[in-house]
């Protein structure tokens, strides 16, 4: 039976030479430099994992980072999982250049747990001990250290080392274990392979649980491999978990098209991006100004490319300041938003210092498109960002209110990297807020999307008075555009404003409660003498230019007082010319019904018959009935529609499943 595991992840900090692979071997019995020339040289190149037993048996990880100067990227890559960090200070050195670069990137990379250990106090008098003790503690003042115990011992005498164990314990109980939420993904962080076994890829997940028999997606390239196996701290297991150290065993992938800063994920996870919205805070006292779209290296998992930077408030950009940033990517990174980033580059300045950390922070957005600079309503939607990403339910509120649609939960899931089951929760949270409006099809959107909607269709309506002062209103496909197109969200939005008294209906169109056309005294009297003459027509209907002629009266005023009627619902439009008194309609499908009560269908030729009128007026006739789902083309014939089944003797209840196959019929 495996150890029992605590998905966290510990990890060194440090100076070179400062004895923490020393350390690293002491608290677990591994020796973390593996290279050939980490040996040769007395120094750690890479980085080095290894398995810690907790005091109370719980199995976490360690990643042993190197502390050299000119192996920064490795360190940052290493970085990007820790949980714990242990800050490793010699007692014969003291603080030095990358004891407190290590400690400002750990500070940008939002660590909140750690321990300090100031390693090789066999070297030194007691009382330079101390002295280190006081200036490490300057150093931790006002960072998440500020409170971390801070622990002398010998890794060679084993002096110290049972309080250093009790401290970390204490640390590590009181870290959470990393969030498992979203699908899974993994930074890579080594890759080989092994012969009989095949391609074998190191990392630690930041999302998510991984399986094996799990399909995973390599970006960059969107190559798919299969998780034969997997090992977690060098034993198997059947699952890894974010914050976890994991060996993925893969098939159908060459390990030869894998490299440190890709990442493996599952499908839904979004691929690859040449840009991204940042929030960056630039480290004091550290390089001078930063120009507008300065080149700089930037750090994001175990990925390190070079980019350029646009500053979206100002320019230039001084140390110790923080503004919203655009990267723009040499080249395309698998990132994703709440990610943590470090930049280095050149300090600049009087002082210049060469290549150094200039600053770091989250990621907000990521995206294929340019933003301008100092525009208020970008800079306020990535401080939305920002202040919501802590929370789900909040991430997701602002999501569907930014996206300004309706959208399908697993589009919604997608978006905010999580997991269907996880975002159902989350949606019943916003719907117990009032937050989310729904489809009958169950698509969702803010609230603020149909306020926002309601406002452009009461807008498109009154303007729809004003250019057409004599008809009722507009109809649902006029009024279709205002919200691009999405018929959902304008059911939605017209329910709404009917059911709050903003817009009222006759028949098809909808219009401002306080509208009416204006008809001068001879247009009324005009609307009157036709809905007459088509009352006396019945079913066989004169046409507009029929009717205009007979009346001797423009066709065009006839066709508009004509439209008026059916908007008031006293007519009905078969065609563009063509129009039908309410009554002979009703009267058609009661025609309708006889002919149903006889047998299951009929043909146009018998509805013909039936009405004593020719084939001009019934072909129309019938294609609006199919309309109106009284009843369903077949063929030749027509057989009953939902409404027709409704009214026929014996009716019964016609079920969702009979609409939808007799829509699809009519598709």
């Amino acid at each position: 039976m495996s150890a029992p595991r605590k998905n966290i992840m510990l990890g060194t900090a440090g100076h070179v030479d400062h004895g923490k692979s020393a350390l690293v071997k002491l608290l677990t019995g591994c020796d973390t430099d593996t290279l050939a020339e980490e040996k040769q040289r007395g120094l750690t190149i890479d980085l080095g994992f290894a398995p810690c037993r907790l005091a109370d048996q719980r199995i976490v990880g360690v990643v042993d980072v190197p502390g050299h100067a000119d192996f920064i990227r490795n360190m940052v890559a290493g970085a990007h999982g820790i949980s714990v960090v242990i800050l490793v200070v010699a007692a014969d050195d003291g603080v030095m250049p990358q004891t407190r670069e290590h400690l400002a990137i750990l500070r940008l990379m939002g660590l909140r747990h750690g321990v300090i250990a100031v390693t090789k106090i066999d070297l030194v008098e007691p009382e330079l001990r101390e002295l280190v003790r006081e200036d490490v503690r300057r150093l931790v003042a006002g960072t998440f250290l500020e409170t971390a115990p801070v622990c002398l011992l010998s890794s060679v005498t084993g002096e110290g080392f049972e309080g250093f164990f009790d401290s970390l314990n204490q640390v590590a109980n009181a870290c959470a274990p990393h969030s498992v939420s979203g699908p899974a993904r993994v930074w890579v962080a080594d890759v080989f392979a092994l012969r009989g076994a095949g391609v074998v890829v190191t990392g630690i997940p930041t999302h998510g649980v991984v399986r094996p028999g799990d399909s995973l997606v390599l970006w960059p390239g969107g190559r798919s491999g299969r998780v034969r196996r997997l090992e977690v701290y060098g034993e198997e297991a059947t699952e890894g978990l974010a914050g976890e150290c994991v060996a993925l065993n893969l098939a159908d992938l060459d390990h030869q098209l894998i490299d440190r800063g890709m990442v493996l994920a599952t499908a839904d996870v979004p691929p690859p991006v040449g840009m991204a919205e940042v929030e960056l805070r630039r480290l004091e006292g550290v390089g001078g100004e930063l120009k507008d779209y300065a080149e700089v290296q930037f750090h994001v998992g175990t990925a390190a490319v070079a980019a350029r930077l646009a500053l979206l408030e100002r320019a230039p950009m001084q140390p110790g300041e923080r503004q919203m940033v655009q990267v723009r990517l040499a080249s395309p990174l698998p990132m994703v938003t709440g990610e943590r980033f470090v930049v280095r580059g050149a300090a600049g300045g009087p002082h210049a210092q060469g290549v150094v950390t200039l600053g770091g922070g989250t990621v907000l957005g990521v995206s294929n498109v340019r933003l301008r600079r100092q525009r208020p309503w970008t800079l306020a939607m990535l401080a939305a960002r920002r202040d919501a990403l802590g929370s789900a339910k909040t991430w997701c509120g602002l999501l569907l209110r930014e996206t300004g649609c309706l959208l399908e939960p697993r589009e919604l899931a997608r978006r905010a990297l999580l997991r269907p089951e996880e975002l159902t929760a989350v949606l019943e949270d916003l719907r117990a807020g009032g937050v989310l409006v729904e489809t009958r099809g169950g698509r969702v959107a803010h609230r603020e999307v149909l306020a926002q909607a309601s406002e452009k269709v009461l807008a498109a309506v009154g303007a729809g008075h004003r250019s057409h002062p004599k008809r009722l209103g507009s109809s649902a496909a006029e009024l279709l555009p205002t919200v691009s197109g999405q018929g959902e969200l304008l059911e939605l939005t017209l329910a709404s404003l009917l059911a709050a008294g903003r817009l009222l209906r006759a028949g098809e169109v909808y219009f401002l409660p306080e509208w009416q056309p204006c008809l001068s005294p001879a247009e009324e009297r005009l609307a009157q003498r036709l809905v007459a003459e088509l009352e006396t027509a019945g079913w066989a209907s004169p046409t507009v230019a029929e009717l205009a002629a007979d009346l001797t009266e423009p066709p065009a005023a006839v066709e508009a007082l004509l439209r008026l009627a059916a908007e008031r619902g006293i007519l009905v439009r078969l065609t563009a010319d063509l129009f039908l008194h309410r009554t002979a309609l009703e009267g058609a499908q009661q025609v309708a019904l006889q002919l149903f009560a006889r047998r299951p269908s009929f043909s146009t030729m018998e509805f013909r018959d039936a009405l004593g009128v020719s084939r001009k007026h019934v072909v129309p006739l019938l294609d609006y009935l199919d309309q109106l789902r009284f009843t369903v083309r077949a063929g030749h014939d027509r057989t009953p529609g939902v409404e027709a089944k409704k009214r026929l003797p014996g009716a019964r209840l016609v079920s969702p499943a009979e609409q939808r196959a007799e829509g699809a019929d009519r598709r």
